[in-house]
């Protein structure tokens, strides 16, 4: 593959999300309607419905000479190259009651209602990057937006691209076509990743005429974008039209694989495990020789990843098949919505018997996640707490699987989730070193050390490493344990059994320990074994990207089901192994986080709080940040996330939340002692 040269210059580009262009937007017979992403090179300082470089993000339609509200809540996005406070500048008329107005996740200020066009200013602190502007109103009566001017110094181009600007599209698959008025010289480049290699054609638009309209029409085969640079003089887009390709109808393999009888279905899920850690994942040590016996009676995915690398965030898309931008536990203080169908439910209403066994006090019974089971139970795994009961949850599973099938099971175990440590005789199995070690060990002080700013050695990190290590080898034969008991119920054989995590878990491979605020690679990836019904005959390793929210399509499309998720089933990509354009996408717990993206053999990661960007290549070093080696293929990144925040983020569903200073005492030390809450 051939790439372009390093940038020469990193001028920052301005990330704004848009809707609808709005100038002289036609409707072509052999188009359809499409709304676009763009991404403008400069900054922005005002949002308005007459100009194409004003954008929207969502939850408004465009109404003559001003934004609409369609719903309770809308939001825009506006950039900032610095961070520095300012006037916001509003131009708004509002019926019935007050909107409140959020910035950054922050309320500064409540709207009055008014029935003619009034002007009010805000003072904001304005971040280097992202920047939120939400609306929030109680009832959907009309809110309207004439124009948002963040800097009032600055007055806004009447032209779409003046000399110096540009703009980027992403797409998929498709034919469309674009159509410009102006002056000067405009280069139109197109970006195309055919099979993971780039393609590149430049053209270029020229016009000596104000009156004179330029259509371009393009076509991509696969995944790529678009980019329209003013070199000179002034253009306008009068004309913007796009045609996606049809989808391939389900594959051979969803169709021949439906079951006509009903499995049992059991999944078992060890929390924080870093999928690089086990043996069946090419790990040096023999950390799981349970697991590594799964997946030589089943399906090895070798690029699964985690939706959230925060426990609750991720169980809750994988009981939903929905994104965390839309089932909406996003934080430490959500809970899941309880609008929402579970997995759970779905097995309940093919008559299945339902239960969940848990360790994770993060998904217990007040924060949602017992909806749809017939039988909820939540251990305690802390030894020396009073109500800890040695093999108390193998005890009840083993007793629960003797009920009349078909059954449906999840079992949630705490560790290896750090600072962890097993019993003997795994303890220190790992340890070339096995002197006692004076004092608490490493392993319980790295969080606190980090706070302080602590580098640690490479021998340190080998220490936290064997620890961890040893943990996994640990819950690894716990699992062993429950696997053992569904043989001798003649239960393994004929089961649908799914062995995975919820997120992986940083080993300092990037300066940091743990995972939640961090979406590395190391605590983004994890394991997923499926082990099909053994009349299936379905054994072997898939290439292709997959991810948390495709387990519960594949459970739907197997029993013949078509429900509506954002993550798709796991049969295509056992039909077809090789690596193709599926995105994985994984976000961290923060209120304004970043987001990893795993495509082929890349990995990209960018921090909307100060659009940080980062970029792996994943078959080559993949610790080596390589962003400014391959800026095309930043880019496309760039575009392709806003292009998903836009068709995953669900700004009608509120997030629940709840009040941690309220929660049992059982959990409140359960997550206190994993760090979560002090």
């Amino acid at each position: 593959m051939v790439y372009d040269e390093p940038m020469k210059n990193k001028t920052f580009f301005a990330f704004i999300l848009i809707v609808f262009l709005l100038v002289g937007c036609g409707k072509g017979p052999e188009f359809k309607e499409f709304s676009p992403v763009f991404i403008w090179k400069n900054s922005q300082h005002e949002i308005s419905p007459v100009s194409g470089t004003r954008n929207l993000w969502s939850g408004f339609s465009i109404e003559d000479n001003f934004f609409l509200s369609t719903g309770r809540r809308g939001m825009f996005i506006i950039w900032r190259e610095q961070a520095e406070e300012k006037d916001l500048l509003i131009e708004y008329s509002s019926k019935g009651e007050p909107v409140k107005l959020f910035f950054n996740k922050k309320m500064v200020d409540l709207l009055p209602p008014t029935n003619k066009w009034v002007h009010f200013k805000s003072r904001v602190k304005a971040n280097k990057g992202f920047n939120f502007i939400e609306f929030r109103k109680m009832k959907k009566k009309a809110f309207k937006i004439k124009t948002m001017l963040i800097d009032q110094q600055v007055s806004s181009s009447d032209y779409h691209l003046p000399q110096g600007e540009e703009f980027t599209m992403y797409f998929e698959s498709g034919h469309g076509r674009i159509s410009v008025k102006g002056k000067g010289k405009l280069q139109i480049k197109k970006v195309e990743f055919i099979n993971g290699g780039k393609q590149v054609e430049e053209k270029t638009i020229t016009s000596g005429f104000l009156s004179g309209t330029k259509t371009h029409e393009f076509r991509f085969q696969t995944l790529g974008f678009l980019t329209c640079s003013c070199q000179s003089g002034h253009f306008q887009v009068m004309d913007y039209q796009y045609q996606t390709q049809e989808k391939k109808k389900e594959s051979h393999i969803e169709r021949h694989f439906t079951f006509s009888e009903k499995p049992d279905v059991f999944i078992f899920l060890i929390d924080g495990c870093q999928a690089s850690h086990l043996k069946s994942y090419g790990y040096h040590r023999a950390t799981s020789p349970t697991s590594d016996a799964l997946a030589r009676d089943g399906v090895v995915f070798d690029n699964a990843y985690a939706n959230a690398t925060f426990t609750r965030s991720s169980v809750a898309t994988l009981f939903t098949g929905y994104f965390p931008q839309r089932h909406k536990l996003r934080i430490l203080t959500h809970k899941l919505p309880g609008n929402l169908f579970l997995m759970a439910e779905f097995f309940k209403i093919l008559k299945y018997k339902t239960s969940l066994f848990t360790e994770a006090a993060n998904i217990a019974e007040v924060f949602g996640f017992s909806q749809g089971m017939d039988d909820y139970s939540c251990f305690s795994w802390m030894r020396d707490h009073p109500n800890y009961k040695e093999g108390e949850m193998l005890r009840e599973f083993c007793s629960w699987i003797k009920k009349s099938s078909p059954l449906f099971s999840y079992i949630h175990f705490r560790a290896p989730h750090l600072p962890l440590l097993p019993p003997p005789p795994y303890l220190d199995m790992f340890k070339k070193n096995k002197k006692h070690q004076e004092g608490r060990r490493l392993l319980y002080r790295i969080h606190k050390l980090m706070k302080k700013g602590h580098r640690f050695t490479p021998e340190e990190v080998q220490d936290v490493t064997d620890d961890y290590d040893s943990t996994i080898r640990f819950v690894d034969a716990e699992v062993g344990k429950y696997i053992e008991c569904l043989k001798k119920r003649g239960l393994y054989d004929p089961s649908l059994i799914i062995f995975t995590s919820d997120h992986g878990e940083a080993l300092y491979e990037h300066g940091f320990f743990g995972h939640g605020r961090n979406v590395y690679d190391e605590a983004s990836r994890i394991p997923l074994i499926v082990k099909f019904p053994r009349k299936m005959n379905l054994k072997g390793r898939v290439k292709r990207v997959v991810q948390l929210a495709d387990i519960f399509p594949t459970f739907s499309r197997m029993f013949g089901q078509k429900g509506q998720f954002d993550g798709q089933s796991l049969m295509g990509s056992i039909e077809k192994n090789d690596i193709d354009d599926t995105f994985a996408f994984s976000t961290t717990f923060t209120a304004r986080p970043a987001y990893g993206i795993r495509w082929r053999d890349w990995y990209y990661i960018i921090n909307t709080v100060n659009n940080q960007e980062e970029l792996y290549h994943l078959k080559g070093d993949p610790l080596t940040d390589v962003l400014l080696q391959y800026p095309d293929v930043a880019t496309f990144f760039k575009a392709k996330v806003l292009s998903w925040l836009i068709g995953y983020d669900n700004l009608e569903r509120e997030s629940h939340y709840i009040d941690l200073k309220k929660l049992p005492r059982d959990i409140r030390h359960n997550l206190k002692s994993l760090g979560y809450i002090d």
